[in-house]
């Protein structure tokens, strides 16, 4: 094996460039085959050296090099590598012009300037604008840009960054446009799309009285699915300047969909490119979760505008800066939007099953990584999961108006620089006054902390005495970590049901404040009977271990005025069963499911009252993931056991209960997307989902029901459920197969609904589904797969456990097969299939001994990318077999 693994970088080993580039003046000529590249950039040398001007640059023709109007020549005049350009120059300011040949067309890694399906299209984050035009490609390299776009007609659409100053015609028929981006940039910022699209256009007037012209871009049969995302473009760009103060600069903002898209979108300043999966948005084709996606991804995007563009990152390591900021600001746009407490159960579910993960496997690190070799593979749920998480308990230790003044202060220090997290972080230390020195750990150490508490009740002095410990495990780079600043808000929930007030003040929550490996508590005037009620609002990425009795689950359960903790006793409730369950598997005695979980089931069916959006989570099992994490050795088949026999039961127990809510959840009115509706339907699909649990019971009033929802439904969150519980109890009756052929022909034009179509023939085909994923990928709509599509396949496969962790390890094969087939073509799309093997040293024998035979298959190929090569090893660890590294580039165009 021969690998192109660059040299390990370290975030303290960072030094400021030789030279920065104010200014770059670009002219793309784009023709079929081919585009033509001139890049005019002014250079200075920072500082007092002789030191040579090294630029990236990485598959470029270069054609022309000339320094202040003079030609150099190859080798006496510059030098290059297979990735740089190395010239000496004699003045400290001076000009550079180069001109390169690029193909586009050939970019299958979707990297820098590419061509697919007609539209070309740029990805420079991280390090990709180097596939462009020679560049020095760091973040705190920043400069405006002014650029030329000029195509043939049948690219009628000409788009870059800032503000469109002029278009017109060339000599030759040929047409162009001018942008003109005058605030300084780092070049992954920069965009450029080209084809033939249609849009969308919308004003937005900002507080200053300003006129902002909004723009959403893609195909034109997609016009009618770009409303929803220009509506929450415009609410996005209003919460911003209400809640943070930011107004919007310039004078147009676009948006661009597109189809063949590694990412989920792209921040490049006033023109963000988005994979189509975020930006589409129809009741017909796109379901309630797409919705929040495209709502979420939006305001996501454009809040980067300030915290991430106007101040950006110094250098890769500092990427939590501004991911983990602005998924906060997002996390906290969405809750705003619809239920809060909804939305952060979702957000934790999120972060438990992605970023806990992380952290207890061979690939944990901290929110800021102390060394990388490809920064590709930090684009992780720790960076922006955890990072977000992170901010958040800023906000809480400080409180939202310290928290508002830090962000304020942080904008007026750094607006146009590159700057780090401790740039941010002093910014809320001298807003504030709260010493950061302690709490800073969380930047530096990998790991999820565990929280114990114990809790103890004075029935002579009615005081309450709480302990809470906190540890955290080694991970693989650390051994030794620091006690860490946690926020444990806490409330105290009463006998009989009521918030016990915890101080002289007569406040019901508090945040307790744990910085020492164990602290303890009292409360005062608490009557017997009263419950903890912790880690309200979920106010640390931590686990918590509690001495809860199911009587104090349940008490909480009914009782808690936090949401969050409301589901999260009932979800305990669900899980510590469910695991027990599992050991009795193990041990070789029956599934069972108690009747006290019958109960609580059965309570949350029967009460009316209660937010349907919640009842819905309430009611979902623990998924096989968050199972998998909880084992010491995990045992796939056991989980999956335990999982098929608890959703039978409740159907078969509760058959009447689950039945009239799913009635009771009928709509009345035609689809409308708001918090009411959109928890009917998950109540109401969450419902159908327990009636339509067993495959063996080919029950013919669900069929029926499931078949009625599917044809009935005017959207596609209950069309989808409905085909999805036909498949689920199974697949080869006539209903389910005829759904299915009907799902193809009406969504065949759509690529979402046809992702998904191409995953359901998968993920219901149980222990065959890797056999229907070879033979579905025949199908000529996946051929030219888009990123999407190969995701929906793969994924499909890896959440059909009983295939995916089929004992003869044809599901791990499967999967490394693909992984080898892509990693030349895509290798940051190969890369993230990688973490499909990250359980690797929990696995039980005979799962762990096959997935690594697929590994190292793996390991065995001829050349790997930097990006999987750097997972596997990781993965792989001891059995990672060592060999010389080849200094080739990394795969890509």
């Amino acid at each position: 094996m021969t690998t192109s693994t660059p040299a390990l970088k370290n975030r303290h080993d960072y030094k400021a460039p030789d030279y920065f580039s104010p200014e770059i003046d670009l002219e793309f000529d784009i023709r079929d085959g081919e585009t033509y590249v001139t890049a005019t950039t002014k250079f200075v040398r920072n500082g007092q050296h002789n030191n040579p001007l090294v630029l990236d640059g990485r598959s470029l023709e270069t054609l022309d090099v000339e320094v202040d109007g003079l030609p150099l020549a190859p080798v006496t005049g510059y030098q290059i590598t297979d990735e740089t350009l190395t010239l000496q120059p004699a003045n400290d300011s001076f000009t550079l012009k180069t001109k390169v040949r690029i193909k586009p067309e050939d970019n299958s890694a979707l990297a820098g300037l590419y061509k697919s399906n007609g539209l070309w299209c740029t990805q420079c984050e991280a390090q990709d604008f180097r596939n462009i035009t020679w560049f020095i490609d760091r973040p705190d390299n920043m400069a405006s840009f002014k650029v030329k776009a000029i195509a043939d007609q049948p690219a009628p659409v000409l788009l870059s960054n800032g503000n469109l100053v002029g278009q017109g015609h060339t000599p030759d028929g040929r047409h162009y446009t001018l942008w003109d981006d005058p605030a300084p940039k780092p070049c992954y910022l920069f965009a450029l799309v080209a084809g033939d699209l249609d849009h969308i256009q919308d004003t937005f007037t900002t507080m200053s009285g300003r006129t902002v012209t909004l723009r959403v871009y893609a195909e034109s049969k997609d016009k009618d699915k770009l409303a929803f995302a220009m509506d929450s473009l415009k609410r996005a760009m209003r919460w911003d300047e209400v809640n943070f103060g930011r107004e919007y600069e310039l004078d147009l903002f676009n948006i661009v969909a597109v189809d063949y898209f590694n990412m989920g979108a792209m921040e490049n300043r006033s023109l963000n490119i988005f994979n189509t999966k975020y930006v589409l948005a129809h009741p017909r084709t796109q379901t309630d979760s797409q919705y929040a996606g495209v709502e979420s991804v939006v305001s996501h995007e454009f809040f980067h505008h300030w915290t991430g563009n106007n101040v950006t990152v110094r250098d890769w390591p500092e990427l939590t800066l501004k991911e983990g900021l602005t998924v906060l600001r997002d996390n906290t746009f969405s809750a705003d939007m619809g239920c809060a407490d909804t939305v952060r159960v979702d957000q934790v579910i999120t972060l438990r099953h992605a970023q806990f993960a992380e952290d207890a496997g061979p690939k944990a690190h901290p929110i800021r990584p102390e060394q990388y070799k490809s920064i590709n593979n930090f684009y992780t749920a720790t960076v922006y999961e955890k990072g977000a998480e992170v901010i958040r308990m800023i906000k809480t230790l400080i409180g939202d108006q310290d928290f508002r003044k830090g962000t304020d202060l942080y904008f007026q220090r750094h607006t146009g620089q590159a700057v780090t997290c401790d740039d941010f972080v002093q910014c809320m230390e001298d807003a504030s006054g709260y010493d950061m020195t302690q709490f800073k750990l969380w930047y530096s150490q990998a790991g999820t902390p565990v929280v114990e508490a114990q809790w103890s009740h004075n029935t002579q002095t009615n005081q309450l005495t709480l302990t809470l410990k906190q540890t955290i495990a080694a991970t693989p780079d650390q051994s030794h970590k620091l006690p860490m600043v946690i926020p444990v808000r806490t409330g105290i929930v009463g006998p009989h049901g009521q918030d016990i007030a915890l101080n002289p003040d007569g406040d019901k929550t508090v945040v307790l404040e744990l910085n020492q490996p164990d602290q303890t508590y009292v409360f005062d005037n608490v009557p017997a009977g009263s419950v903890p009620s912790l880690l309200r609002g979920f106010s640390a990425p931590v686990i918590l271990k509690a001495p809860y009795t199911n009587d104090n689950l349940r008490h909480l359960m009914a009782h808690d005025s936090d949401g969050f903790n409301r589901w999260e006793a009932g979800h305990q409730l669900m899980l510590k069963e469910m695991l027990i369950q599992i050991d009795e598997y193990e041990a070789g005695n029956p599934v069972t499911v108690s009747q006290e979980l019958l109960d609580v089931i059965k309570g949350i069916l029967l009460n009316p009252s209660q937010d349907k959006a919640m009842a819905a989570l309430m009611l979902d099992l623990p998924a096989y993931g968050e199972l998998a994490q909880k084992r010491h050795v995990t045992n796939p088949e056991a989980i999956v056991a335990v999982e098929r026999v608890f959703a039978d039961t409740i159907r078969t127990q509760l058959s009447q209960e689950l039945y009239t809510t799913y009635i009771a959840q009928t709509p009345t009115t035609s689809y409308n997307y708001d918090v009411d509706a959109v928890g009917r339907r998950a109540l109401r699909n969450t419902t159908l989902f327990y009636l339509s649990a067993d495959e063996k019971a080919k029950d013919a009033s669900s069929i029926a029901l499931a078949d009625a929802q599917y044809k009935s439904a005017d959207n596609m969150t209950e069309r989808a459920a409905g085909l999805k519980a036909l498949l689920r109890m199974d697949m080869q009756t006539p209903e389910a197969q005829a759904a299915l052929a009907d799902f193809y022909q009406e969504y065949k034009e759509d690529s979402s609904p046809l992702d998904s179509w191409f995953s359901y023939n998968i993920m219901y085909a149980g222990k065959d589904a890797v056999s229907a994923a070879q033979a579905i990928k025949q199908h000529p709509d996946y051929q030219n797969a888009s990123p999407n599509r190969i995701r929906a396949v793969i994924g499909a496969v890896v959440s059909t456990p009983e295939s995916f962790h089929n004992k003869d390890g044809s599901g791990y094969q499967f999967i490394a097969d693909e992984i080898i087939a892509l990693d030349p073509k895509n290798p940051q799309t190969a890369a993230r299939f990688m973490d499909f093997f990250s359980d690797l040293r929990k696995l039980a024998d005979p799962w762990q001994g096959q997935m690594k035979k697929a590994l190292l298959k793996i390991a065995a190929q001829p050349k790997l990318s930097a990006d999987v090569d750097e997972k596997l090893e990781k993965i792989l660890g001891a059995d990672y077999p060592h060999k010389p590294s080849a200094s080739a580039a990394p795969a890509g165009p």
